[in-house]
């Protein structure tokens, strides 16, 4: 059975910061967002300088130091941004990657989601268009048939390696902005509609090898302590999937990946979701959170720092990359 290495990281407003108005263009933004084609996005990228150095620099040593094949990202403006990201800040410290995904999904400041990979990516599709009534799903309070299921997206690709497949969903839920209590509902109907999409893509999902994972903006745990209000149910009620941090960090004051400074607390916002078949394949799960690049008022954290890391500022983001090695057996390529 292959090994892969996995990361998720929610890059904190990857976005571009050109004067476009100079470029000499019309709707010059735009444009770069409606961009799908890894091949033109490279092309503009050669024309257009889209980041500017500020944190870029901090978030790309941070998705670096997890060493992972392949990486789930989250807070990424467009494929041209994550392209600039790839070859102009991740190559400082290793060959940019072979694979560059990215969608348009739903998201009103226009941050997606997106994957990096040095495998082959054999199939991809968005589901940012999915709406509840499509998906068949009763709406949340004040939301109707017609809206979108997805804040963001939920993308969903094949990842081959040594000839087998292993499909990832990469999602990005709904902020806690408003309150988590008042949210809540919008991210459970996020993780029905995930749960969704996995029962119509597996026949038989429990013995299928499958991952979800991402920025889920709701924990189990806060500052170590277990919580019973959490919105993700859906994803882990009877046995649907194991998150990979609860089973693989014994001390639940150590498997935090965000801190929030209003109130000091600490979270896991990130996680991994791994289908039963592939968490038996893995009884002793490995989970690696990089925290170098998290800011020093976050003083949980004892540990080194990247060189340039502020008290609030600069920092890599206000989440940590979570990283893990896998076994899979997944299933074979066909032609």
């Amino acid at each position: 059975m292959p090994d892969i290495r996995l990361a998720t990281f929610n890059c904190e407003n990857l976005m571009m910061r050109c004067d476009f108005r100079h470029a000499g263009i019309a709707n010059a933004r735009d444009r770069l967002t409606e961009v799908d084609d890894a091949v033109v996005a490279e092309q503009v990228d050669s024309v257009f300088n889209v980041l500017s150095e500020d944190d870029r620099t901090l978030t790309a040593e941070a998705l670096a130091a997890t060493q992972a094949e392949v990486c789930a990202l989250q807070e990424v403006e467009n494929l041209v941004t994550l392209t600039a990201f790839d070859t102009r800040y991740l190559s400082r410290w290793e060959a940019p990657y072979s694979e560059r995904v990215l969608l348009e999904g739903n998201d009103s400041r226009g941050i997606d989601v997106g994957i990096l990979s040095r495998l082959p990516v054999s199939f991809f599709r968005s589901h940012a268009r999915e709406t509840y009534g499509s998906l068949g799903l009763r709406p949340p309070p004040r939301l109707s048939v017609n809206d979108y299921a997805f804040r963001r997206d939920c993308l969903e690709a094949d990842i081959v390696k040594d000839g087998r497949v292993l499909t990832v969903f990469v999602c990005h839920f709904k902020s806690m902005h408003g309150g988590r209590r008042h949210t809540r509902l919008v991210r459970q109907a996020e993780a029905r509609a995930v749960r969704l999409l996995i029962e119509r893509r597996f026949e038989e999902p429990a013995k299928e090898d499958w991952i979800v994972l991402g920025d889920f903006n709701d924990y189990f745990e806060l500052d170590g302590k277990h919580l019973r209000d959490h919105a993700l149910g859906p994803l882990v009620d009877d046995d649907f999937s194991v998150d990979l941090v609860t089973h693989a960090i014994a001390n639940p004051y150590d498997r935090w990946t965000h801190h929030y400074s209003g109130d000091d607390t600490y979270g896991a916002l990130d996680h991994m979701f791994l289908s039963p078949a592939l968490a038996a394949k893995n009884p002793r799960p490995e989970a690696t959170i990089i925290r170098g690049g998290t800011p020093y008022r976050a003083q949980r954290y004892e540990g080194l720092r990247f060189p340039g890391v502020g008290w609030a500022e600069p920092k890599a983001s206000d989440h940590c990359p979570l990283a893990a090695s896998l076994r899979f057996e997944g299933r074979p390529l066909v032609p």
